[in-house]
């Protein structure tokens, strides 16, 4: 047992006198409160609020914006009109030094006072009023604020900053600045895997589908199971247990936790998506201190989704598709330029030209005056051997799955989706796969980057998306597929004379609570007659027998995909849906609908009636959630090369940012 100082050290609770004598009185380290209606997050003073918040850490040099909001309200009144601060006074100081007015400290023009009002949702009873016929109402807040943009710490150490609202009020935030961290030996190039929503469940199902077993003992394991190094991420938010995809993938991108929906953000109070405080990314360092270096990005989900974009832009709401992608190519005002990916890969056309592109422009052609070389299809991708940027687009919206794209292609005719948004189709058979976006990725990153190297986001996106609406199969297809795109994408850095230099990175950014319990005679399941037949057509324990999926021809991925026994696999959430594990013929299943009076049922067509005859799963979620959720669960880290030793052990997600700048050293 450590005792005394050490003791408090090592379990992190730092009192404020025991970190640096009584110039800290006023600094103090409080747990995140209990509830779940915030005024805003990260913001635990009853009226101020410091944005990057307390516990923030920084690189020497690393850049971001420093916003300050005061809030007035009335929480005991409805009907009164609260009266915003009008004076405050914002100080920074390092370690014992004395306290700094904030712009001179930073040798900054002071900001513009700002002021806004928002309301606050502060209960269950305003959340639900309609639903309860309640006539409770938010609480309505006057904001008053200041914003520095474009900061930076130059020294290591600890910092705080104070707001000071009243003649005994204030606030204080402590932020830590850090050096990079010299790796054992410098990864030239960094390649992150990102399998969407995936946690070791999916992992460990992936393997029972897609590798041969006797006797119980595998043949083989997944191509990422033999790495150097594995490790555990913690997933959640600054603010709440379950992430999103957007702030989830941003921790990884810019070292900071973030709210859900936000990208390179810390989200503020005000209405506008645009003008929260920005963290640098880590592709804008990048271009920042290794500007040769290489970047790409590729995606099978739509570009202007949230984990292609946590990589290029900022913005406090991941939904504004269109101006995600004008950041692309412009940037964002009072920031850095913009990244301009090497290579860019992925789905959704349809925000490069015509109605749901910014303002109706055609970036088709800026693309084009910017250097970049443009395909839009699978032979076109592969052909492709040149130098120049390569920009690649497939079809609107998300790519289809792998079933889609590889087993069942005539559910992709009439899809209208076609990149050049004229409406006419682009079957799955057109358009590439993951390990096409990413060998190509390679190709073009080694010729661009060349002796300096590259950095790689490559992400599965549609286990999550598949996972959402209890399609496990598809998801775990996908899955299958991120597995043969490692295999091969070591293949190609070992041919090429990269795979020493080269830091390979498997994660996901969230977990679903996806898991097996055993297996499933679905054959029987179908022909039951009633709910007690049904359940027993699945197997547990010593009846918990072995699928019948097999892969003869030895391509990685199973050949049958609707074996008579199968896995029993499920969550713990979801809407009312019917499960009978098939898997539809017809596309994606859709399981739950809106009856006439907008309550959520089990789909009763189900895409062709497989899960119309399973057995029926209730619904467990909040009002109006139609789709599954996802999990707190940590998440796997397989790492191999270079800087691999940074990666074991748990740690939290926004650590990532750290661990691969150290392994860059960038």
């Amino acid at each position: 047992m450590k005792t005394g100082l050490l003791a408090i050290l090592s379990l992190g609770f730092i009192s404020s006198t025991v970190l640096a004598g009584k110039h800290h009185s006023d600094y103090k380290l409080t747990p995140d409160p209990e509830g779940q209606y915030f005024r805003l997050g990260a913001c635990p003073d009853p009226n101020a609020c410091i944005l990057p918040p307390t516990e923030s850490q920084f690189h020497v040099g690393g850049l971001f914006d420093l916003r300050v909001e005061l809030h007035a309200y009335d929480k005991n009144s409805r009907e009164s009109t609260p009266v915003p601060y009008k004076s405050f006074k914002t100080k920074v100081r390092k370690d014992n030094g004395d306290w700094v007015d904030a712009s001179r400290y930073f040798h900054h023009p002071q900001p513009k006072v700002e002021q806004w009002n928002f309301n606050w949702t502060q209960s269950l009873e305003v959340e639900y009023a309609d639903l309860l016929h309640s006539d409770a109402k938010p609480i309505d807040v006057a904001v008053t604020s200041r914003i520095w943009r474009k900061l930076k710490f130059d020294q290591p150490g600890t910092y705080y900053v104070k707001l000071e609202y009243g003649p005994k009020k204030s606030y204080t935030a402590r932020y830590k600045v850090v050096e990079k961290k010299k790796p054992k030996r410098k990864a030239k190039n960094v390649i992150l895997f990102i399998s969407d929503g995936t946690n070791v469940g999916a992992i460990t199902a992936a393997r029972a589908i897609s590798r041969q077993h006797t006797s119980g003992k595998y043949k083989d394991l997944l191509s990422f199971e033999d790495f150097d190094e594995l490790g555990h991420v913690i997933t959640n938010s600054v603010d709440s247990l379950l992430t999103d995809s957007a702030n989830s993938a941003s921790a990884y991108a810019t070292g900071h936790k973030s709210s859900v929906n936000a990208l390179g953000v810390y989200a503020d109070s005000s209405s506008d998506p645009f003008d929260d405080p920005k963290v640098e990314l880590l592709t804008e360092r990048i271009r920042r201190r290794q500007p040769k270096k290489a970047i790409g990005i590729a995606t099978t989900a739509y570009t202007a989704d949230a984990t292609p974009s946590a990589w290029f832009c900022h913005t406090r709401k991941r939904s504004m598709s269109a101006n995600i992608i004008d950041q692309l190519l412009h940037g964002v005002k009072n920031w850095t330029e913009p990244v301009l990916p090497d290579v860019f890969l992925g789905g959704g056309a349809e925000y490069f030209s015509g109605k749901k592109s910014l303002d109706g422009k055609d970036y088709f052609k800026e693309l084009t005056k910017s250097g970049y070389k443009s395909v839009f299809n699978k032979k076109d991708l592969k052909k492709y051997n040149g130098k120049d940027k390569l920009f690649g687009v497939f079809r609107q919206g998300n790519l289809d799955t792998w079933l889609e794209r590889n087993v069942y292609v005539n559910n992709t005719a009439g899809n209208g989706a076609h990149p050049d948004n004229s409406g006419k189709d682009q079957l799955g058979s057109a358009q590439p796969g993951l390990e096409d976006m990413t060998i190509k990725a390679l190709e073009t990153l080694k010729k661009r980057g060349g002796k300096d190297g590259f950095f790689l986001m490559s992400e599965a996106a549609s286990v999550d998306k598949m996972f959402h609406v209890f399609d496990h199969s598809r998801g775990l297809a996908d899955l299958v597929e991120l597995d043969v795109t490692i295999k091969k994408t070591v293949e190609w850095l070992k041919k090429n004379g990269e795979y020493e230099d080269t830091l390979i990175l498997l994660t996901a950014d969230h977990a679903h609570s996806f898991d097996v319990y055993g297996s499933v005679d679905s054959e029987y399941m179908r022909k039951a007659k009633d709910e007690d037949e049904k359940i027993s057509a699945i197997g547990v324990y010593q009846n918990a027998g072995f699928p019948g999926y097999y892969d003869k021809n030895g391509d990685g991925f199973p050949d049958n995909w609707n074996p008579k026994v199968t896995l029993a696999f499920g969550t713990n959430n979801g809407p009312a849906h019917h499960e009978a594990w098939r898997v539809s013929a017809n596309g994606p299943r859709v399981p739950s609908v809106s009856n006439d009076h907008g309550v959520l049922v089990p789909n009763p067509k189900d895409m062709g009636g497989n899960f119309g005859q399973g057995l029926l799963v209730n619904n467990n979620l909040p009002h109006g959630n139609d789709q599954g959720v996802h999990s707190m669960s940590d998440v796997f880290i397989y790492a191999n090369g270079p800087g691999s030793e940074l990666f074991k052990k748990t740690f939290e997600n926004w650590e990532l940012f750290f661990k691969m700048a150290d392994a860059m050293d960038l």
